[in-house]
């Protein structure tokens, strides 16, 4: 995904550990003792269950301790983001995310009070695209993204797309598709990629967007058609199918950044052990293969960078969040 190598430049992001992190890990002495908990607001099977499992395995064994992952979802990840702010900020409790609950939920979703003032990043994990999808026997024969655009404008409002939850980036794409193209969708808000991808793959429902890293598996087998990719440029693992951008949208992009982050005060040394051990991880050959496979790309960063990355995916949000494209739920 060569698209994303400009972000990445722009923000400074490299591989090699800098080397004033040595001495903040030294004032850490004996960082980790005992293992750490690392929530996943979201179920599993989905696109941040799938990164994230695959690159603390690796974090783990650096750190020579235990990372153990509990899935805690629920109000589009604002219920397992709330319980890691409100946990000890002694690196023993680490939230993996997306922009979504720090970010949308607190515009979207009423009494969300968690916000990205409320954490400290560790470092970012990876860089996912979506793709819109539907079934390969869909009920309304779409094969391709033309047919997709020119059903939904013959029957306003019929066509069901599922998603991962409202407010999450799979939705915004949705919701950008029926503003760019002049469509209106029946948009089914799930809890998670995963249920929602199992009623496409049962023909519960007609369409999807979802992350490539849960929908690569059944694409593969057939099962499901890819119709288009919502990154900049076409994506390595789909090379025949095109963007959104090519279909005469030219600056249409919606990717899903994440990262790792502690709860807001958690020291410095601390969070430089867990970015030393990240950055091993990221690094490590078996990993990227794993995440390349399911269509996901690693953003190695320091934890300026990372922080820096968030705030501006915070800055690009702001105009939909205010614009009434994305509503309150």
């Amino acid at each position: 995904m060569k698209q994303f190598k400009g972000a990445i430049k722009a923000l400074g992001i490299v591989v090699a550990l800098n080397l004033g992190m040595h001495a903040a890990v030294a004032r850490a002495e004996g960082y980790p003792d005992k293992p750490i908990r690392l929530v996943v607001p979201y179920p599993p099977g989905g696109n941040l269950d799938i990164t994230t499992r695959a690159i603390v395995a690796a974090m783990g064994r650096h750190l020579k301790q235990s990372i153990v992952v509990e899935n805690l979802g629920g109000a589009g990840g604002s219920i397992g983001a709330g319980n890691v702010a409100r946990s000890a900020p002694d690196g023993y409790t680490v939230l993996s995310t997306t922009i979504v609950p720090l970010v949308v939920n607190p515009t979207l979703v009423p009494g969300t009070k968690v916000k990205l003032g409320d954490f400290d990043a560790v470092g970012m994990l990876a860089v996912v695209p979506s793709v819109l999808e539907v079934n390969t026997k869909s009920k309304q024969g779409i094969k391709d993204f033309k047919g997709f655009i020119e059903y939904a404008k013959a029957h306003p409002g019929d066509i069901a797309v599922s998603h991962a939850g409202n407010g999450t980036t799979n939705h915004i794409a949705a919701l950008l598709l029926e503003r760019d193209f002049g469509i209106q969708i029946n948009a089914i808000p799930y809890k998670g990629s995963a249920p929602a991808l199992s009623d496409l793959l049962g023909n519960q429902v007609d369409a999807m967007v979802d992350q490539l890293t849960s929908s690569q598996p059944q694409i593969t087998s057939g099962n499901l058609i890819a119709l288009a990719v919502t990154s900049a440029k076409r994506v390595p693992q789909l090379p025949n199918v095109p963007t959104v951008a090519e279909m005469g949208k030219p600056d249409f992009e919606m990717v899903t950044y994440s990262a790792l982050m502690t709860p807001k005060g958690t020291p410095l040394a601390v969070r430089q052990v867990l970015n030393d051990a990240l950055a091993k991880a990221v690094a490590d050959p078996d990993v990227q293969r794993q995440l390349t496979a399911v269509g996901a790309e690693v953003v190695p960063s320091t934890i300026d960078q990372a922080t820096q990355l968030f705030a501006r995916e915070e800055a690009k949000l702001q105009p939909l969040l205010t614009s009434g494209v994305l509503k309150p739920q």
